[in-house]
């Protein structure tokens, strides 16, 4: 059987007689933008934030599952992060590596950049203590929160892109106890992609072999 390889955000994509696999483009060892001087952003909202709740004695452990997007206009520490700019605030990158855990009663900000050689579906599963917002190119994609420790696949969302440079943004949520954090982004090329790949192949007088 003939194996074709493309390359999607840096790694192989192998593909067999025109179906694809998913490729991992993000994990826990993936480096990236980070900001861990945003503070106990529940303080700087005040009580009754939905966002940003205070520590679990004051509050518990809410469970809000999808969250709404939280306002930032509070949090100039995060510059114009959700346009690909971090030239204002605290962060570093973007080679850092991402802790799995961070300061309890904080929040962190964090930003991958990744790039997709042909459009894909891109698939993220997170697990988080406390909670979670997600954006997309700045595009706000999902959010929420819930007690527990982290757990991979604890939030899962997905969404289709074209080829480019593209960012994930995510804002980490505590609101006391423990912290942690895990992370895996899949990406598969759209399906679209893959028939006009075998169209090709065909034009150039390319045909599959029996394994």
């Amino acid at each position: 059987m003939r194996k074709i390889t493309q390359f999607v955000a840096g790694t192989a994509l192998t593909m067999f007689a025109g179906v694809a696999s998913a490729t991992i483009i993000i994990d826990n060892s993936t480096t990236g933008w980070y900001n861990q001087g945003l503070g106990d952003l529940a303080a700087t909202y005040g009580p009754g934030s939905t966002s940003f709740p205070g520590q679990n004695v004051s509050e518990g452990d809410p469970n809000v599952n999808p969250l709404p997007e939280p306002d930032l206009s509070l949090t100039p520490n995060l510059g114009n992060w959700l346009a690909g700019d971090f030239t204002v605030g605290t962060w570093s990158g973007p080679n850092t590596a991402i802790p799995a855990s961070w300061a309890i009663n904080e929040e962190t900000a964090i930003a991958y950049e990744f790039v997709l050689e042909e459009a894909a579906r891109i698939t993220v599963d997170i697990g988080v203590d406390n909670g979670i917002f997600a954006w997309i190119n700045g595009v706000y994609k999902f959010g929420a929160m819930a007690g527990g420790p982290s757990n991979l696949g604890e939030y899962s969302f997905g969404t289709m892109l074209g080829a480019g440079t593209h960012y994930l943004q995510l804002l980490r949520e505590d609101h006391g106890g423990s912290t942690g954090f895990d992370i895996e982004v899949t990406a598969v090329p759209e399906p679209a992609t893959l028939g006009l790949l075998g169209l090709g192949l065909l034009g150039m007088g390319m045909t599959r072999r029996k394994s």
